[in-house]
Protein backbone atom coordinates (compact mmCIF):
# COMPACT_ATOMS: atom_id res chain seq x y z
CA UNK A 1 0.00 0.00 0.00
CA UNK A 2 1.55 3.52 -0.88
CA UNK A 3 2.46 5.46 1.69
CA UNK A 4 -0.83 8.16 3.07
CA UNK A 5 -1.38 11.57 2.53
CA UNK A 6 -2.82 13.94 4.76
CA UNK A 7 -4.34 16.88 3.04
CA UNK A 8 -5.81 18.84 6.22
CA UNK A 9 -2.51 19.96 8.43
CA UNK A 10 -2.54 22.99 10.65
CA UNK A 11 1.20 24.89 11.63
CA UNK A 12 1.38 27.88 14.09
CA UNK A 13 -0.90 28.24 16.62
CA UNK A 14 -4.26 29.55 16.28
CA UNK A 15 -6.09 32.02 18.49
CA UNK A 16 -8.24 29.28 19.91
CA UNK A 17 -4.78 27.99 21.67
CA UNK A 18 -3.83 24.94 19.51
CA UNK A 19 -0.58 25.13 17.89
CA UNK A 20 1.60 22.64 16.28
CA UNK A 21 5.45 23.09 14.87
CA UNK A 22 6.81 21.60 12.39
CA UNK A 23 8.77 19.38 14.30
CA UNK A 24 5.76 18.04 16.08
CA UNK A 25 4.52 16.77 12.21
CA UNK A 26 7.26 15.51 11.07
CA UNK A 27 7.50 13.08 14.42
CA UNK A 28 4.02 12.32 13.77
CA UNK A 29 4.93 11.61 9.91
CA UNK A 30 7.25 9.14 10.46
CA UNK A 31 5.68 7.37 13.01
CA UNK A 32 2.70 7.25 10.90
CA UNK A 33 3.68 6.69 7.70
CA UNK A 34 2.75 9.88 6.36
CA UNK A 35 4.55 10.76 3.07
CA UNK A 36 3.05 14.07 2.30
CA UNK A 37 0.99 16.59 4.10
CA UNK A 38 -0.74 19.71 2.92
CA UNK A 39 -0.09 22.11 4.84
CA UNK A 40 -1.23 25.78 5.85
CA UNK A 41 -1.45 28.36 8.74
CA UNK A 42 -4.06 28.52 11.51
CA UNK A 43 -6.31 31.38 12.60
CA UNK A 44 -2.96 32.83 13.94
CA UNK A 45 -3.13 35.19 17.00
CA UNK A 46 -0.58 37.77 15.19
CA UNK A 47 0.15 38.12 11.40
CA UNK A 48 -1.17 38.49 8.29
CA UNK A 49 -2.43 35.03 6.85
CA UNK A 50 -1.00 35.45 3.70
CA UNK A 51 2.14 36.02 4.83
CA UNK A 52 2.53 33.57 7.21
CA UNK A 53 1.46 31.14 4.29
CA UNK A 54 4.37 32.19 2.33
CA UNK A 55 6.67 31.53 5.25
CA UNK A 56 5.32 27.68 4.63
CA UNK A 57 6.96 27.94 1.14
CA UNK A 58 10.28 27.99 2.80
CA UNK A 59 9.77 24.14 3.63
CA UNK A 60 8.61 23.23 0.72
CA UNK A 61 10.56 20.20 -0.49
CA UNK A 62 8.56 17.20 -2.02
CA UNK A 63 7.40 16.68 1.42
CA UNK A 64 5.04 19.49 2.00
CA UNK A 65 2.59 20.76 0.49
CA UNK A 66 1.69 24.58 1.41
CA UNK A 67 -1.91 25.94 0.66
CA UNK A 68 -1.94 29.60 0.14
CA UNK A 69 -5.16 31.09 3.51
CA UNK A 70 -6.35 34.51 3.77
CA UNK A 71 -9.08 36.40 4.28
CA UNK A 72 -11.23 37.30 1.50
CA UNK A 73 -12.41 40.62 2.99
CA UNK A 74 -8.69 42.18 3.12
CA UNK A 75 -7.21 40.67 -0.57
CA UNK A 76 -6.81 42.60 -3.06
CA UNK A 77 -7.17 41.69 -7.40
CA UNK A 78 -4.23 40.57 -8.78
CA UNK A 79 -3.00 39.19 -4.86
CA UNK A 80 -4.38 35.45 -5.33
CA UNK A 81 -2.80 34.72 -8.89
CA UNK A 82 0.23 36.63 -8.08
CA UNK A 83 0.20 34.59 -4.80
CA UNK A 84 -0.48 31.08 -6.07
CA UNK A 85 2.24 31.43 -9.02
CA UNK A 86 5.01 31.21 -6.02
CA UNK A 87 4.25 27.08 -5.84
CA UNK A 88 1.01 26.87 -4.03
CA UNK A 89 -0.45 23.58 -4.03
CA UNK A 90 -3.80 24.95 -3.22
CA UNK A 91 -5.88 27.07 -1.28
CA UNK A 92 -7.41 27.33 2.39
CA UNK A 93 -10.58 29.08 2.79
CA UNK A 94 -12.46 29.01 6.27
CA UNK A 95 -15.38 30.87 6.27
CA UNK A 96 -16.25 30.97 9.77
CA UNK A 97 -12.57 31.67 11.37
CA UNK A 98 -12.69 34.66 8.43
CA UNK A 99 -16.44 35.47 8.96
CA UNK A 100 -17.16 35.65 5.00
CA UNK A 101 -19.88 34.12 3.13
CA UNK A 102 -18.49 32.33 0.47
CA UNK A 103 -21.51 32.99 -2.42
CA UNK A 104 -21.57 36.29 -1.72
CA UNK A 105 -20.67 37.90 -5.19
CA UNK A 106 -18.77 40.82 -4.12
CA UNK A 107 -15.61 37.55 -3.60
CA UNK A 108 -16.39 36.33 -7.06
CA UNK A 109 -13.56 37.80 -8.20
CA UNK A 110 -10.91 35.70 -5.85
CA UNK A 111 -12.91 32.46 -7.50
CA UNK A 112 -12.06 33.70 -10.94
CA UNK A 113 -8.47 34.41 -10.40
CA UNK A 114 -8.12 30.34 -8.06
CA UNK A 115 -9.64 29.48 -11.48
CA UNK A 116 -7.57 30.51 -13.84
CA UNK A 117 -4.58 29.14 -11.10
CA UNK A 118 -5.86 25.47 -11.64
CA UNK A 119 -5.31 25.18 -8.10
CA UNK A 120 -8.03 23.66 -5.75
CA UNK A 121 -9.77 24.85 -2.37
CA UNK A 122 -10.24 23.21 0.32
CA UNK A 123 -13.16 24.94 2.41
CA UNK A 124 -13.67 24.62 6.01
CA UNK A 125 -17.57 23.32 6.40
CA UNK A 126 -19.52 22.36 9.05
CA UNK A 127 -23.68 21.40 9.53
CA UNK A 128 -23.26 23.51 12.96
CA UNK A 129 -21.89 25.74 14.98
CA UNK A 130 -19.87 23.75 17.68
CA UNK A 131 -21.44 23.67 21.34
CA UNK A 132 -17.95 25.36 22.54
CA UNK A 133 -18.57 28.27 20.12
CA UNK A 134 -22.48 28.96 20.24
CA UNK A 135 -21.47 31.91 22.52
CA UNK A 136 -20.08 33.36 19.76
CA UNK A 137 -21.40 35.18 17.08
CA UNK A 138 -21.17 32.82 14.27
CA UNK A 139 -23.20 32.41 11.53
CA UNK A 140 -23.60 28.55 10.44
CA UNK A 141 -24.76 29.11 7.28
CA UNK A 142 -21.60 30.89 5.96
CA UNK A 143 -20.10 27.13 6.14
CA UNK A 144 -22.60 24.93 5.31
CA UNK A 145 -21.42 22.17 3.40
CA UNK A 146 -24.21 22.73 0.84
CA UNK A 147 -23.75 26.14 0.20
CA UNK A 148 -19.82 25.32 -0.93
CA UNK A 149 -22.07 22.65 -3.23
CA UNK A 150 -23.85 25.46 -4.71
CA UNK A 151 -20.07 27.70 -5.18
CA UNK A 152 -18.82 24.48 -6.85
CA UNK A 153 -21.50 24.40 -9.74
CA UNK A 154 -21.33 28.12 -10.40
CA UNK A 155 -17.37 27.48 -10.76
CA UNK A 156 -17.32 24.42 -12.64
CA UNK A 157 -13.20 24.85 -13.56
CA UNK A 158 -12.31 24.99 -9.43
CA UNK A 159 -11.80 21.64 -7.83
CA UNK A 160 -13.58 22.10 -4.55
CA UNK A 161 -12.58 19.71 -1.59
CA UNK A 162 -15.52 19.87 1.26
CA UNK A 163 -13.35 19.30 4.73
CA UNK A 164 -14.38 17.53 7.23
CA UNK A 165 -16.40 14.90 5.42
CA UNK A 166 -19.11 17.91 4.65
CA UNK A 167 -20.20 17.42 7.88
CA UNK A 168 -21.46 13.97 7.08
CA UNK A 169 -24.65 16.65 5.14
CA UNK A 170 -26.04 13.54 2.65
CA UNK A 171 -27.34 16.46 0.43
CA UNK A 172 -24.12 17.65 -0.06
CA UNK A 173 -22.28 14.34 -0.52
CA UNK A 174 -24.86 13.27 -3.26
CA UNK A 175 -23.84 16.28 -5.30
CA UNK A 176 -20.29 15.28 -4.44
CA UNK A 177 -21.46 12.20 -5.91
CA UNK A 178 -22.50 14.08 -9.09
CA UNK A 179 -20.58 16.94 -9.91
CA UNK A 180 -16.45 16.49 -11.68
CA UNK A 181 -15.01 19.15 -9.36
CA UNK A 182 -16.24 17.97 -5.98
CA UNK A 183 -14.19 16.08 -3.02
CA UNK A 184 -14.52 15.64 0.00
CA UNK A 185 -11.89 14.63 2.95
CA UNK A 186 -12.25 12.34 6.17
CA UNK A 187 -11.36 14.45 8.72
CA UNK A 188 -12.82 14.88 12.11
CA UNK A 189 -16.77 12.86 11.28
CA UNK A 190 -14.93 10.29 9.22
CA UNK A 191 -16.26 7.70 11.80
CA UNK A 192 -15.53 3.84 10.65
CA UNK A 193 -18.87 2.89 9.52
CA UNK A 194 -19.37 6.66 7.88
CA UNK A 195 -16.47 5.94 5.65
CA UNK A 196 -17.63 2.72 4.39
CA UNK A 197 -21.15 3.89 3.97
CA UNK A 198 -20.41 7.42 1.95
CA UNK A 199 -17.15 5.39 0.38
CA UNK A 200 -20.23 2.77 -1.36
CA UNK A 201 -22.69 5.75 -1.99
CA UNK A 202 -20.66 8.52 -3.57
CA UNK A 203 -17.36 6.25 -4.17
CA UNK A 204 -14.07 6.06 -3.47
CA UNK A 205 -12.52 8.55 -5.95
CA UNK A 206 -14.51 11.63 -4.76
CA UNK A 207 -12.58 10.77 -0.86
CA UNK A 208 -8.96 12.08 0.47
CA UNK A 209 -7.65 11.34 4.06
CA UNK A 210 -7.15 14.20 5.89
CA UNK A 211 -7.08 14.39 9.86
CA UNK A 212 -7.13 18.32 10.87
CA UNK A 213 -4.11 17.87 12.89
CA UNK A 214 -3.68 19.05 15.36
CA UNK A 215 -7.75 19.11 16.19
CA UNK A 216 -7.52 15.77 15.45
CA UNK A 217 -4.91 12.98 16.02
CA UNK A 218 -3.20 11.62 12.85
CA UNK A 219 -3.14 8.32 14.38
CA UNK A 220 -6.52 8.06 15.58
CA UNK A 221 -7.97 9.92 11.79
CA UNK A 222 -5.87 7.12 9.96
CA UNK A 223 -7.24 3.95 11.90
CA UNK A 224 -10.45 5.15 11.08
CA UNK A 225 -10.12 4.53 7.29
CA UNK A 226 -8.34 1.44 7.83
CA UNK A 227 -10.95 -0.35 10.17
CA UNK A 228 -13.38 0.84 7.83
CA UNK A 229 -13.93 -2.22 6.57
CA UNK A 230 -13.15 -1.59 2.71
CA UNK A 231 -10.86 -3.35 0.06
CA UNK A 232 -7.03 -2.66 0.23
CA UNK A 233 -7.42 -1.08 -3.01
CA UNK A 234 -10.72 1.25 -1.79
CA UNK A 235 -8.43 2.45 1.28
CA UNK A 236 -5.42 2.85 -0.97
CA UNK A 237 -7.17 5.34 -3.07
CA UNK A 238 -8.38 7.46 -0.11
CA UNK A 239 -5.09 7.51 1.50
CA UNK A 240 -2.59 8.38 -1.34
CA UNK A 241 -4.28 7.57 -4.82
CA UNK A 242 -6.94 10.35 -5.28
CA UNK A 243 -4.45 13.36 -3.58
CA UNK A 244 -2.08 12.05 -5.74
CA UNK A 245 -4.03 12.23 -8.92
CA UNK A 246 -5.53 15.43 -8.00
CA UNK A 247 -2.44 16.99 -7.04
CA UNK A 248 -0.19 15.48 -9.69
CA UNK A 249 2.29 13.96 -7.38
Amino acid sequence: MDKTIDIHVHIGEDKDGAKQNLAQLKKNMAAYGISHAAIFPFDEKKGNLVMTSKKLLEIKNGRFLPFLRFDPKLVKPGQISSSLSEGFYGVKLHPRAQNFDPLDKKYYWIYKEIEESGKPILFHTRKTVPTFMRFKKYKASFFDPDRIVKLAVKFPGIDFIIGHFAGLSWKALEQIKKEDNLYTETSIFGTTFAVRRVAENIGIEKIMFGSDGPYSDQELELLKIKKSGLEKEAISKILSGNSRRLFKL
